[in-house]
């Protein structure tokens, strides 16, 4: 009798790679063959070496050795996917592909340009989008515009999150994990036995109960005193009910809600605009003043301020400007804030799908009708600072103020000679009352969203189609009490009710004619859409040193918006492992208003893209390789702007003319050996705009500056590689060993189109904010399939960013309010995951 455990170690391959999911990583235990993933996209099940479009499927397995469990953990995962973290708003994802994204994915006013969709649902907007899911089975990622087999139109691709259903048998599911920064995790996942029989009396009844919490202590110290930066506290819950009546009529349904309640991440300083035209830095014009006021003291009769309070402040603020500019770019352990930011979110939503296989129909084929009805709210609350200067003041009222308040003052009391004067005491008084500093936010968000599809999905022996009929009508009440360089830009109330309806009806079918034995498909869909949105602001401006009542705005704006959209694919079985396609799409995303900006609209974009692809496996089923070529044009695209208007930094949507650009995604998957999967993927987006619209300024006469040389493509590098290698290194009579890592890699990119200001009237255009460039080494050594009892543990030891890269996530200019910022991804994490299922 053998005393010790059977073990049969493998020689280690090394591996360059990651694949991608695309292809799922899945090699069955001991096979040398690479397997499929079925996939949904096109409202049938098929694999993804069938589906001629360009999708990635990122399988459970895949999910779980990568950590991926909501929108915003994509980023940088899937092949031609980009995107950020709104600063100062957690839980706010906006989502980019192929160069192309929403926007600020805090702002309620704008639609994404990526679709997101839950179990077929479509999520209205990118605010909430981030929010973890209790159990997901898969996800699917369509690259380019998509819209005839979908509930809304999006111009650059779609992500859809697929939850795992009820089994109907008894079993359950639970994950704990430790990690640095005292990170704790639990997720719990139950199915219940059914009840009754598919069929019989009220058929049969399935039920599934999931629930995660993830906690983390902040990344960041807060060197005032609060509470650090960049924590996590989330928690989600999913109900799902699969109630088979027959066993061709089934309904289910879920409820699923997540909370978050944490601090924001760290919004470091890493550098200053220029003061004036001439670019003279805020650290030089402080400076010559802060060494003329002692003259002012020779004065007996000047102004105890100036050396109690003045003076003082001056030396504070340029310590700190002078400490942040040495500097620069470079992830902190710490930061400053007189606020620290926090974020206040919950999500919560109900689905209802039907679903009957109808039968044969004669000429219509078999024929299954489904209706998709669903409803989602969200509140979020956000406040505190968008940067990190603590200008608090002391008990003599000294502290950091931003640079524009002190030179103020400083004017006030050169031209008094130093003198108490009205003007410096109307200044103080600002200060005392609402403070110095550079920027506080403090929002709250309720959106709601109400939507219904119905489909009909038909397949003869030569055609397969779908049809379609979607309503969708939602509501974004808005109530923003920010204030931003204070006190100079007074405070304002930005409150707007926004609201959208939308019909669409959309097709598609797919064709094999009797030719070219059987291997030639032809794809056609179409689309119509019509939208209404309307808008009522509510604004409540008070300059500094206004009267309390304040100027009043209000404005009801309304707009229709129309469009005709569609696809059109060929594809071609070269032989029985090589499936080719040509694709041509066109997308559109419509219109509406800036709600963060006073009666401002922006028009309809539209996009037509040329695309041509293989998808291949070689090598008896051991290697794939799948490909694609793409060229796209934009009219008038919606770009995402941050600007400064009348003192309060703001996000917007504004239509930017035209983009003509191509790029392609590669992904290669292999199985060499047994046990041993490696993948590689590569993405490239090539081109910046062909047209933009001029920067004029205000004077007269006006000076007006061509932006489209200066424009860059935002939010996306052009180069982005990923490689990973999954193997088995032996299977044990305790328990399988495997070893699983992976590196990324993108090059630098912008992260805005373009920055822009105004001074004294004259257009100015700021250096844009490059992120640099990224290389992430995540790896994850665990023990699988131990036997326990009736069930199996797993123990998974963990690492991301491993080089402990200190890459930046995103920028923003300020522009006349001075600063400029950035975010950081987390540094080096780890931690232990504990898995028993039964």
């Amino acid at each position: 009798m053998n005393k010790f455990p059977r073990f049969s170690p493998r020689p280690l391959a090394l591996a360059l790679s990651s694949l991608f999911v695309s292809m799922g990583m899945a090699a069955q235990a001991q096979v040398v063959a690479l397997e499929e993933v079925i996939v949904t996209a096109q409202k049938r099940a098929e694999t993804t070496q069938e589906t001629p479009i360009s999708i990635s499927a990122l399988s459970e397995t895949v999910l779980e050795q990568r950590g991926i469990n909501s929108t915003s953990s994509l980023i940088g995962e899937v092949p031609g996917v980009f995107g950020f973290d709104a600063p100062g708003s957690r839980g706010a994802t906006s989502l980019a592909i192929r160069g192309f994204g929403g926007g600020s994915g805090a702002n309620l006013s704008t639609d994404p340009a990526v679709g997101i969709y839950m179990d077929g649902v479509y999520i209205g907007k990118m605010n909430g989008s981030g929010m973890e899911v209790a159990e997901l089975e898969r996800i699917e990622v369509l690259r380019g515009p998509q819209g005839t087999l979908y509930g809304r139109n999006s111009t650059a691709g779609a992500v859809n999150f697929i939850s795992r259903q009820p089994t109907g048998e008894l079993g359950f599911r639970v994950k704990g994990t430790i990690g640095r920064y005292d990170e704790r995790a639990l997720r719990l996942n139950a199915d219940m036995p059914a009840i009754g029989e598919i069929g019989e009396g009220l058929g049969r009844l399935s039920a599934s109960f999931g629930y995660q919490t993830r906690e983390r202590d902040p990344l960041y110290d807060n060197t005032s005193g609060g509470e650090g930066f960049d924590s996590i506290d989330r928690q989600a819950w999913r109900l799902a009910l699969k109630w088979e009546l027959t066993d061709a009529l089934t309904l289910d349904y879920s409820y699923d809600e997540s909370r978050l309640d944490e601090n924001g991440a760290l919004q470091q300083v890493v550098g200053f605009t220029p003061v004036t035209l001439d670019g003279s830095t805020r650290v030089e014009t402080l400076s010559q003043l802060r060494s003329f006021l002692p003259l002012l003291l020779q004065n007996p009769a000047a102004d105890p301020r100036i050396a109690n309070r003045l003076i003082p402040s001056m030396d504070q603020t340029l310590a700190v400007y002078r400490e942040r500019e040495a500097a620069g770019q470079g992830r902190r352990s710490s930061g400053a804030a007189d606020n620290t930011p926090i974020s206040d979110n919950e999500v919560s939503g109900h689905a209802l799908t039907l679903t009957w296989d109808a039968g044969n129909f004669g000429a219509l084929g078999d024929i299954t009708f489904k209706s998709i009805t669903a409803y989602r709210d969200m509140e979020t609350y956000v406040f505190g600072d968008l940067e990190d200067i603590d200008s608090s003041l002391d008990a003599n009222g000294v502290g950091a103020l931003n640079d524009l308040i002190l030179l103020q003052l400083g004017s006030a009391y050169f031209a008094a000679g130093g003198m108490p004067n009205p003007t410096a005491d109307f200044f103080w008084s600002g200060v005392d009352s609402l403070g110095g500093f550079h920027s506080r936010q403090d929002t709250d968000s309720e959106y709601e969203q109400f939507s219904q599809e119905f489909n009909i999905i038909g397949a003869t022996d030569r055609v397969d189609y779908v049809l379609g009929l979607y309503y969708f009508d939602d509501e974004a009440v808005y109530d923003r009490r920010a204030v931003f360089l204070a006190p100079l830009g007074g405070t304002s109330l930005q409150n707007y009710d926004y609201t959208t309806e939308s019909l669409a009806f959309f097709g598609q079918a797919t064709w094999r004619p009797q030719v070219l034995d059987d291997r030639l498909s032809l794809t056609a869909g179409l689309r119509y859409t019509e939208e209404d949105k309307e808008i009522f602001y509510d604004y409540l401006n008070r300059p500094f040193g206004a009267p309390p009542s304040g100027i009043p705005a209000q404005a009801e704006l309304q707009e229709n918006f129309y469009n005709v959209s569609g696809n059109i694919t060929a594809a071609y079985q070269l032989t029985d492992d090589i499936n080719t396609f040509v694709r041509f799409a066109t997308g559109y995303r419509s219109g509406g208003f800036n709600g963060e900006v006073f009666a401002n609209p922006f028009e309809e974009e539209t996009i037509e893209q040329w695309e041509i692809g293989v998808k291949s496996d070689w090598w008896d089923n051991r290697l794939r390789i799948n490909g694609s070529l793409y060229t796209y044009v934009y009219d008038d695209l919606q770009v995402s702007q941050i600007e400064t208007r009348g003192g309060t930094a703001t996000s917007l949507i504004a239509n930017a003319g035209k983009a003509d650009r191509w790029g392609g995604e590669l992904e290669i998957l292999a199985a060499p050996a047994e046990d041993l999967i490696l993948s590689l993927s590569y993405a490239y987006v090539h081109g910046d705009y062909e047209e933009f619209p001029e920067l004029c300024g205000t004077n007269v006469p006006q000076t007006c500056l061509d932006t489209t040389d200066a424009a860059k493509r935002g939010s996306a590098p052009g180069n982005q590689l990923s490689a990973s290698a999954d193997y088995v290194f032996a299977r044990t009579s305790f328990g399988d060993i495997r070893g699983y890592l992976q590196t990324s890699w993108q090059n630098a990119w912008n992260e805005t189109a373009l920055w822009t200001g105004n001074y004294a009237g004259e257009p100015y255009i700021y250096d844009h904010l490059v992120m640099d460039e990224r290389t992430l080494v995540n790896a994850r050594f665990s023990l699988e399939n131990v036997t326990a009892g009736n069930g199996s543990l797993s123990f998974a030891l963990w690492a991301k960013n491993l080089t402990n890269d200190d890459y930046p996530t995103f920028g923003i200019n300020f522009g006349s309010l001075g600063i400029i910022t950035e975010q950081y991804g987390p540094p080096r994490t780890y931690g232990l995951d504990i898995s028993y299922e039964y």
